[in-house]
């Protein structure tokens, strides 16, 4: 009787722990973040190469480490560049911690003007949208989360 006593109680705690941490990664996914600088890396006639410096604020009560990303990026539906891991394993603080992600963007200069992204962009800016579709992983000590989809679409007057 005691054996069966013990493992209900292990099970019990295995339980607590794990709902304990789906929880955190819940309010991870609704994380903060902001543009807070950027710079041209290198210009040529294919592609722009950005780095762009995000805030992120981890409200959850875990320090996670981002382990990889890529997005693609599409402007008015159309693809125009990919976003890349521009370090690997960068923690996110817990309790509100910030946490500064310098992410390379790589801009198809080709792109731009196919498919009327130009015209549609000098037209209304405020209207045009920006998509990012992709994934990220994630760890926490030896829980590894990989390939987590990521399919966000902003308004470009959000950023204005």
């Amino acid at each position: 009787m005691r054996k069966v006593f013990i493992l209900v109680g292990l099970g019990g705690l295995a339980y607590g722990v794990y709902h304990y941490y789906t929880q955190q990664l819940e309010i991870l996914k609704n994380w903060d973040y902001r543009v807070v600088g950027g710079k041209i890396v290198n210009i040529n006639p294919l592609k722009v190469t950005l780095q762009v410096d995000i805030e992120v604020t981890n409200d959850s009560a875990i320090t996670i480490t981002i382990t990889d990303y890529y997005f693609d990026i599409f402007l008015n539906g159309v693809k125009v560049g990919v976003v890349k891991n521009a370090s690997l394993n960068q923690r996110l603080e817990a309790n509100g911690g910030k946490s500064f992600l310098p992410m390379i963007v790589e801009l198809q200069t080709a792109e731009f003007l196919k498919g009327n992204v130009l015209l549609g962009l000098l037209e209304s800016v405020k209207e045009s949208t920006l998509t990012q579709k992709g994934y990220f992983g994630l760890k926490k000590g030896f829980v590894k989360y990989r390939n987590i989809p990521m399919n966000v679409t902003y308004k470009l007057k959000e950023f204005m």
